[in-house]
């Protein structure tokens, strides 16, 4: 999402927010899946400074992502490193050489293809141009380090307009190159918000011009546990209709955007955070789930935001580092004690 994603928060209006409660889990079966390079499940999304920059190893964390983007190390030694090349300008994507000497230098590293493509305020491509560029860098990274592993870019939501944009992609691949996009890691990010051209939210995917709505979900169904299962499970039931299912799918973004201006204090951000984890724990298919993981919908995720405290001018309390002061905020301390409690 990063920081500057705009969702246009001053006009929006808090409804009453019904609080959730959090009973954790007996949790026995955790598990570290070794799916691309090392071994990662907790993730989170670094968004202010680079993560070197805190004490990360509170949170006992397996892998993260940075932005706005490409880093030309993988940051700290316990940590897997997830790269993204972004494929706005605005972002300063990556040039072909810095791309081949990362991939040279750390092998086996799991490549995200562009940061929500189909989000006008972020990398706003179409499906064309997508299925171009991840043609390109496919390529290019392949050659470079054939064990890497090569994600889709995570659009925002997986919504049924979401899920068009990347038939979309699909199809034009397809026709460009006579064959199914290549994908070894299947990516989407976990946020819950309206779709509407002209109002606060995601908007809707760049190249889609038909429509002017899709799915129109309110404030206080941002952090709604019912929905964001239910996208989890579109997603995979997604991936099987596409002969996707035996690969990994992972969500390398989600949290809470939303300010305490619209209801979204402190308790209710850990519930749901600590909510989540127990979902992406235990929930499995055995018709929709990767077989290679136990039949588990997600295989590894990260919340966002590692340290990103003001969300369009609103302070918001989805970090788990203070980035001024550096120190952890109670939701890392939810973090890391969840994380660390398991066997």
């Amino acid at each position: 999402m990063s920081a500057d994603h705009q969702i246009g928060v001053a006009h929006a209006r808090a409804q009453p927010a019904d609080h959730l409660f959090h009973f954790p889990l007996a949790l026995k079966a955790y598990e570290r899946l070794p799916h691309w390079s090392g071994t990662a499940r907790f993730g989170f999304c670094a968004a202010a400074h680079p993560a070197e920059q805190y004490n990360v190893s509170r949170l006992h964390a397996d892998w993260y992502v940075q932005y706005p983007g490409f880093r030309a190390d993988p940051g700290p030694e316990e940590l897997e490193f997830a790269q993204i090349i972004r494929l706005a300008d605005r972002f300063d994507p990556p040039d072909e050489q810095a791309i081949v000497t990362y991939a040279r230098a750390y092998p086996g590293t799991l490549w995200l293809i562009g940061n929500e493509p189909d989000a006008p305020a972020q990398d706003c491509v179409t499906p064309a141009q997508y299925a171009e560029a991840y043609h390109e860098l496919y390529h290019t990274i392949k050659v470079a380090d054939p064990s890497a592993k090569v994600a889709i870019g995570g659009v925002v939501q997986a919504t049924p307009l979401r899920l068009r944009y990347l038939d979309m992609i699909l199809q034009e691949y397809e026709a460009l190159y006579g064959e199914m996009i290549p994908v070894d890691v299947w990516n989407v990010h976990g946020f819950i918000l309206q779709e509407h051209r002209r109002s606060w939210g995601c908007q809707i995917p760049c190249g889609i011009d038909d429509v002017d709505t899709g799915m129109l979900y309110n404030i206080d169904d941002h952090d709604k546990m019912t929905i964001f299962k239910e996208q989890i499970r579109r997603f995979r039931r997604w991936m099987k209709d596409h002969g996707e299912r035996n690969k990994p799918l992972i969500v390398s973004e989600y949290g809470i955007l939303f300010p305490i201006q619209l209801g979204f204090d402190e308790p209710r951000v850990e519930d749901f955070m600590l909510s989540t984890f127990d979902y992406f724990l235990t929930a499995t298919s055995s018709s929709l789930g990767y077989p290679g993981d136990g039949n588990r919908l997600v295989q590894a995720w990260a919340w966002y935001s590692l340290d990103h405290k003001n969300f369009e001018g609103y302070e918001s309390y989805g970090h788990l580092f203070d980035p001024d002061t550096k120190q952890v905020t109670p939701l890392g301390i939810a973090y890391g004690n969840y994380v660390g409690s398991l066997p």
